[in-house]
Order: structure tokens, then sequence, then C-alpha cells
């Protein structure tokens, strides 16, 4: 998992790299991971993984997933996994850019809601490698003219692609929150927004499991009326993604900028921290890379991955930090650790490791030379199935175009 890579919390020196060249793996030559840029945006271009918290691989990992856009257009594109050579645009309108959804099992199959207004609002099934597509249910009978989405806050689906969480505002204004089960075609609907506990932001989430929903700092049953657990974070939630344990429990790891209420079951630093557990089936919560344990306080611009289904409780993050610590990429001083970092840890309380990977060397939203928005330029490091590879997005100090580059862990052998 980490041969060759630092484990430990020293501040590092980021030798200025100039831009790799494309499809030629180099070494990171301050943190030891083997990297290689896989596309080649031309200025104002952007090429990456659409979210951390929304699988780039399909279940085997020989389709990969990106998002492209620029002056002339924008789309979804689809690549061989392996050799990351581009295939052909995807021709489907997902509600949202990052609500594309890979099975879990199904190498061939994407689910998503359909923006197109040929088929808006349906709920459907896509095979990427012959971009045909086949209804699975049309949620115009519960949303009317409205598009159901995920957002603000999407996750996957539970890990036997059986159940998602929907919202949308129906055409006599009031809010809905719904669950669907393509197994058996059952919704729950619940309302949100006035005389309710809940905003209508957000949709409900099914956990990895598929026995409960996350939804606004609550856990659900799978009727959405029942809070089984609450677990002790702030009310306004920062970066998270949906997972499991080690053990296979549903977990929810998140970026805590501010303190727990409850303290975090006794944590030194109230859990606050890079990266922080909580535990959606006991309520517990563990802070796992913190002050405490030898780190900055948290990054800023920090985004986590725990879509490795195969390897519970590995989970991939990327920081970027502030724009005043962008001197570190060129006055040659150690700069702390996790700046602009791609990292990996696996969260087993018995034998806890945090991998520091590589420098991804973007500047993110403190961009100012690409003609797209900065927000792209954010890394949204994706863990794949397998745990063995992370794709992540980057301007390279701010030039102009966002490439994607994967980082080939030492467990992974390309066929």
């Amino acid at each position: 998992m980490c041969h060759g890579s630092i484990t430990d919390t020293r501040k590092v020196v980021i030798p200025v790299l100039p831009k790799p060249d494309v499809n030629v793996a180099y070494t990171d030559p301050a943190l030891g991971a083997t990297v290689i840029r896989i596309t080649d945006s031309v200025t104002g271009e952007v090429h990456k993984p659409a979210y951390s918290t929304m699988q780039a691989w399909n279940s085997d990992e020989s389709l990969l997933l990106l998002y492209r856009t620029g002056t002339d257009g924008n789309g979804h594109q689809l690549r061989d996994g392996h050799t990351y050579e581009f295939i052909h645009p995807l021709l489907f309108s997902p509600a949202d850019l990052e609500e594309a959804y890979w099975s879990h099992s199904n190498p061939d199959e994407l689910f998503y809601v359909s923006a197109a207004a040929h088929d808006y609002g349906q709920f459907r099934r896509l095979n990427p490698r012959t971009n045909e597509s086949e209804l699975i249910a049309d949620f115009s009978q519960w949303c009317g003219t409205s598009l159901p989405v995920a957002g603000s806050d999407v996750h996957m689906q539970s890990l036997d692609d059986d159940q998602f969480g929907f919202r949308c505002r129906r055409d006599d204004g009031n809010t809905i929150m719904f669950s669907y089960r393509i197994s058996t075609g059952r919704t729950i609907i619940q309302p949100t927004g006035n005389a309710t506990p809940w905003s209508a932001s957000t949709a409900p989430t099914p956990t990895a499991s598929g026995t409960r929903y996350w939804l606004q700092g609550k856990v659900l049953d799978n009727t959405l009326e029942k809070v089984l657990v609450t677990p002790d974070l702030q009310s306004s939630i920062e970066h998270s993604t949906i997972g499991s344990t080690s053990t296979g429990q549903d977990a929810l790891y998140q970026v805590a900028f501010g303190s727990s209420p409850h303290g975090c079951d006794g944590d030194a630093r109230r859990g606050v921290g890079h990266l922080v557990q909580h535990n959606l089936e006991t309520g517990d919560c563990r802070n796992i890379i913190s002050e405490q344990h030898g780190y900055p306080y948290p990054t800023s611009s920090t985004h986590l991955s725990a879509l490795a289904h195969k390897r519970p409780g590995w989970v991939a993050l990327s920081s970027i930090g502030s724009a005043g610590q962008a001197r570190y990429f060129s006055n040659q001083q150690p700069a702390p650790a996790l700046f602009s970092e791609i990292y990996l840890t696996d969260t087993n309380p018995q034998q806890p490791v945090t991998c520091r990977l590589a420098h991804h060397r973007s500047t993110g939203k403190n961009a100012v030379n690409g003609r797209y928005a900065p927000y792209f330029g954010e890394p949204h490091a994706t863990i794949s199935p397998s745990g063995t590879r992370i794709v992540f997005g980057s301007d390279w100090y701010d030039s102009g175009a966002v490439d994607s580059y994967v980082i080939e862990l030492p467990g992974y052998t390309r066929p």
C-alpha cells in the first residue's frame, strides 16, 4: 500500500516539476508514488474525475469515466480503464455532471436520471460501451415537470445497486425526498421544506449496506421516518464521503474544521481533523488524521473518497491549501504536511497508516489563468474499487488547463 511513500508527518520541499509528458509514468520526487498524466488538455480545457464521492472506474476497472469541458462544449468521456486511451463521448445528459452512478457489479452498467428533453426525469441505465440506454422508472409521476436530483451532496447508491435517493420540487411547489428500490420498484416519499424537519436542499443517501439512509446529519431507517442514529458532528457538514469501516459497517468520513458538539468520544482535538470517521450504525466518532497525530490543522479544500468497496476502510484524500501557501511551490522551503498532497489512509484501528503519495500542484479555486471555472481545478481524488489506483485533476501551477492524473499503487498490475 505505502511502499516507497512517506508515512510520517515530516515537512518536505516540493520540487519544481515541469508538467509531465502524457502517458509517461513518473515518480513523485518528494513523496514517491508512481503517477501518470493521462490527458492532454489545451488552454481553457478541463479533463477530470467528476467528484471524489462518485466512482470514476467501473466495477472491474476496465473503463474510466472523466468529465471534459472547454470552449467547444462539455460532457462525459469514456476511456480505457487501464491504458487510459479515449474511447468515445458518452451520449447521455445526467441531471448533474456528478450524478452518473457506476454499478458496483456490472461493468457495463451506469445509472442516471436524464435531463434530456426526450426522456426528461426518467431514471435510466446506460451501457457505456454502446451508448444505448433503457428505462428503469419514470419519476415524473411524483415530480411532474421538475427534475429529480441527488445534489447538492451527492453520494453513491447502495453496494447491491438496488437503492437510490432523490429529491425534487413538485408542480404544486411542495418539495419531496424519495427513495427508489430497483428490485421491487418501490418508492417511499416524504415531504421536505416548511413544516418538516428536513431542508429541501439535499436528498437521502443509502448507506453501503442498504439498510439505512443518511440525511442532513441523521441516519434514518428505510421508511425515511425513524431516526436511528445522530452522529456527533456539526450541523454544517464539511466535505464527506460515505463508505464502510474496515470491518464492513456503514460509515461517513469527513474533514472537520470545527469541534464535534459532544467532543467526538473524548478525542483530544474534539473531532477537528483531516479525516474523522463516524460509524453510522453505532454513532461512534473517531479522529484519524489530526493535530493530535502530528498533522497540521485541517488544510483548506480537502476532499475524501471512500469508494474502494473491495478495500473497506481505505480512504483517499486530496488537499489544496490556502492561496498564501502557494509560495511553497517555488521557495524551496519545507511545506506543511498534506499541503497540495494526494494521500491514502487505511483506517483499520488495529494498524492505521496514512501514505502521503504525491503533490498534485494544483491551485484549484485560486487559479486565474484558465478560461474555465476555477472549481474544476480542485483535484477531487477518487479511489478505484480495488483501492489500487487514484485518479485526480490538476491545473499544474495554474497552467491554464486541467488534466487528469492516475496514481498507480504498488498493488496494481496492468492486465
